[in-house]
């Protein structure tokens, strides 16, 4: 059952759940109806082990911190980057991040054992613990995620198209584009707007997602493009690989950690 958007659901984290790989795979049926192609791409991301996600952000947006008003003026994002490595089946993630435009943040997540450990160019060299439930994005909830995924891409008044196969690291991929204007945007996330960290009222959406024409077609990749009420655009690119291949997290040492 497609079920409505969650607070987790952040203009990157509906796209950081597709999880995919670009390497070669067996031949599958040629797939023609976009919802088909979607589906498909969704049920591969369930039943996947691993893998690894590359993410990069070019423009602006307004900045939502919860529980505190947004000023309305959009911060510069441009060369803002994330990688993970996500091992699914035992619930843990291994990330780094870069945000340039403030203060030139940089940080590495470790998420594993339902535990979180942060540390930050700002917090100082070592990790801190933190609560998973609090941050933008749960990394381990792949399948909660996917759920969202398939709400936004599958549910209420979103129409598919499919366009051109493209390249897709050394494989072909399908493609499959939506659209979504302002009032359908805060419809279909309702109050779970409330919970993510960019600003998306009154913003456009486009998304278009990469589907590996091989089986088990998993996703290679998918290009969120907003554009707020201002016009200020924000484009998100998210590029997948390293499916099923060997994941090992690990927390820090005892000694990396700060006490308490």
């Amino acid at each position: 059952m497609i079920r409505r958007l969650s607070p987790l659901l952040a203009i990157a984290a509906g796209a950081l759940v597709l999880v995919a790989a670009c390497g070669g795979g067996s031949s599958a049926p040629e797939l023609t109806d976009p919802t088909a192609i979607v589906t498909a791409a969704l049920k591969a991301t369930e039943a996947a082990k691993s893998f690894h996600v590359e993410a990069a952000v070019d423009g602006s947006a307004p900045i939502a911190i919860p529980g505190l008003p947004s000023t309305g003026a959009p911060i510069t994002l441009t060369d803002t980057s994330a990688t993970a490595d996500v091992d699914l089946a035992g619930a843990a993630a291994h990330a780094t991040f870069n945000v340039p435009a403030l203060f030139n943040l940089s940080g590495d997540l470790i998420a594993v054992d339902g535990k979180g450990y942060l540390k930050t160019t700002i917090g100082g060299a070592q990790y801190s613990e933190v609560d998973l439930s609090t941050l933008p994005i749960d990394v381990t909830n792949v399948k909660g995620m996917t759920d969202n995924l398939g709400d936004f891409l599958l549910g209420g008044d979103v129409t598919l198209n499919k366009g051109t196969d493209v390249a897709c690291g050394s494989a072909q991929c399908y493609t499959v584009t939506a659209n979504l204007s302002a009032d359908q945007l805060s419809a279909l996330l309702g109050d779970a707007a409330q919970g993510l960290p960019i600003d998306l009222e009154g913003s456009t959406l486009d998304v278009i997602v990469k589907v590996q024409k091989d089986a088990p077609n998993h996703l290679g990749g998918v290009t969120i493009s907003s554009t707020s009420a201002a016009g200020v655009p924000l484009k998100v690119d998210l590029t997948f690989s390293k499916w099923d291949e060997p994941v090992t997290v690990a927390a820090p040492p005892a000694d990396q950690v700060k006490a308490g």
